[in-house]
């Protein structure tokens, strides 16, 4: 089989043309649909991403003649993963194209894809959550908030799917430095979980969420007429209270981290920030990458 564009193009064309009506005969469609299958996996094979999508779009619709959804859908995804490879290709060369069509086909097949799913199918949230690591690798940010909102509103029905869509979410706010955002989110994680039984996961992120809130609370440094009432208590927490509250042994919180934060909370009320340095270094050991870009944010808030 030949490799070149025009070559598959023509091949292309060939397989299209037998699926027209002829009189008194009607296109064998199934056939059709396994020539533009192995048309589509030999695009693959000689690394030509947007023909293999193409392909794969159109075996999509041979597919869906046929009335097998799944095997459109499936497609589908299969379209959609080829442009993404297509674009990323064109981006590592500096090639892009400012229409972005590859990156267009691929968000419209995922699209066409989800329509194609009965309700309440979680393979609807693990499309939204691959856009969004594909936008990720693209180094895109305008869709993914748009994506990881509808993931979380798809899995209403999976606790864990849902900490695990808000947690994204609340990564891609950090991102933005919408941090207003990121706090809602991680206080809806932490309403979420806070009076389930514990165990290791939950209190692994139940301490993600406190430890970040209270780094959110301090960049923010909203007044005491603006602070909500249950902002108002994590930072009392860290003031005046000790390691014996209830929502600190629910996220199996060190007494060194505990200590170390309420330093924290302490120098930054006090606005005698000198000490701001050596409490960094001591708190990273303890973070998260996205934690990390919160306290390089909150002390650079501080220094100034």
């Amino acid at each position: 089989m030949d490799t070149s564009g025009t070559d598959i193009l023509d091949q292309y064309k060939h397989i299209s043309n037998k699926l027209k009506k002829r009189f008194l005969r009607k296109p064998n469609v199934t056939e059709a649909c396994d020539s533009f299958t192995s048309l589509g996996q030999h695009c693959e094979n000689v690394e030509l991403p947007s023909y293999a999508g193409m392909c794969w779009i159109a075996a999509a619709r041979c597919e869906g003649s046929l009335g097998n959804i799944p095997g459109e859908t499936s497609c589908l995804i299969r379209s959609a993963r080829n442009f993404i490879s297509a674009e990323t290709k064109n981006k590592n060369l500096g090639c892009q194209s400012v229409a972005d069509e590859n990156l267009q086909a691929a968000l419209s097949c995922y699209s066409h894809a989800r329509t194609r799913l009965p309700e309440n199918c979680p393979l609807a949230t693990g499309i939204n959550l691959e856009i969004v690591e594909s936008l990720k690798k693209l180094d895109i940010r305008d869709y993914s908030e748009l994506y990881l909102k509808d993931a979380v509103d798809l899995s209403q029905n999976s606790l864990d799917i849902r900490v695990h869509c808000l947690e994204l979410l609340a990564s891609d706010c950090i991102e933005r430095g919408d941090y207003t955002a990121a706090l809602d989110t991680f206080t809806e994680i932490t309403n979420l979980l806070e009076n389930l039984p514990p165990n290791g996961a939950r209190s692994d992120t139940l301490r993600n969420c406190e430890v970040s809130r209270v780094f959110l609370l301090l960049i923010l440094r909203p007044t005491p007429q603006k602070l909500a009432p249950h902002f108002a208590k994590i930072l009392e927490k860290f003031t005046w209270g000790d390691k014996s509250d209830k929502s600190l042994k629910a996220c199996s919180m060190s007494e060194e981290l505990f200590l170390l934060l309420q330093s924290l909370v302490i120098t930054c009320q006090s606005l005698d920030t000198s000490s701001l340095p050596y409490l960094e270094g001591s708190l990273w050991p303890h973070l998260s990458t996205d934690q990390k870009s919160l306290l390089r944010s909150l002390v650079l808030v501080y220094s100034y």
